[in-house]
């Protein structure tokens, strides 16, 4: 007992010690990260200028800075094409008669139907019914769009125009349009080929 009491009472002096010490350390770093921040906003813009410090425009505000304007041509070589986008035909500089040649490359497998029917439920059912007959919920007489034209059985006019046209037809009225149609490109291309194949498998053709 003597012996713990001795050495508790040798301690006490080595930790007020130690206290003093660790609040001088902070008062010193206060002090520097305090003059330091204040250093840094009087950083002169002649040496180091900030990012803050910048020229900026207004809306509808006179641009004072326009001859240092530098536009550099971001667009891609001639011929470049996306990733994945090689084997694509490109339609737009087709004749009819060639884009209307354009072979199918996807077989008609279960995986090509599902995923073409997913893709026309989304894109082509709105005008154009869920089994292609023209009477989707937004064409005439359900809706404002007149003139949808039947790709598919169930049509009030009593016919579809599908099976008349080729894969190639098709497939380059889905990508850049036709009549009264808008182009379908947010489809991808291989994908626009199983809308293909579904619209065939709609129509009593194999798919």
């Amino acid at each position: 007992m003597r012996s713990a009491t001795a050495t508790h009472s040798l301690s006490q002096p080595i930790r007020g010690s130690h206290t003093t010490e660790r609040r001088v350390m902070m008062g010193v770093m206060c002090f520097f990260f305090l003059t330091q921040v204040g250093c840094w906003e009087q950083v002169s813009k002649e040496w180091f200028e900030q990012m803050k410090w910048q020229p900026a425009v207004q809306a509808f505000e006179l641009n004072q800075y326009d001859h240092q304007i530098q536009i550099t041509n971001l667009s891609p070589p001639d011929g470049t094409v996306p990733i994945g986008w090689g084997s694509v035909p490109d339609l737009a500089s087709m004749s009819l008669s060639e884009q209307d040649a354009v072979p199918n490359p996807n077989a008609a497998t279960f995986e090509s139907l599902a995923r073409g029917k997913e893709y026309f439920d989304v894109n082509c059912a709105t005008c154009h019914g869920p089994t292609g007959g023209g009477n989707g919920p937004i064409a005439a007489p359900n809706g404002p769009i007149q003139g949808v034209l039947p790709i598919g059985p169930g049509s009030p006019l009593g016919f579809s125009l599908a099976p008349g046209l080729t894969d190639g037809h098709i497939y380059t009225t889905i990508s850049l349009g036709r009549g009264r149609m808008p182009s379908y490109r947010r489809i991808p291309p291989e994908a626009r080929w199983d809308v293909v194949n579904y619209i065939r498998d709609l129509n009593g053709q194999g798919g």
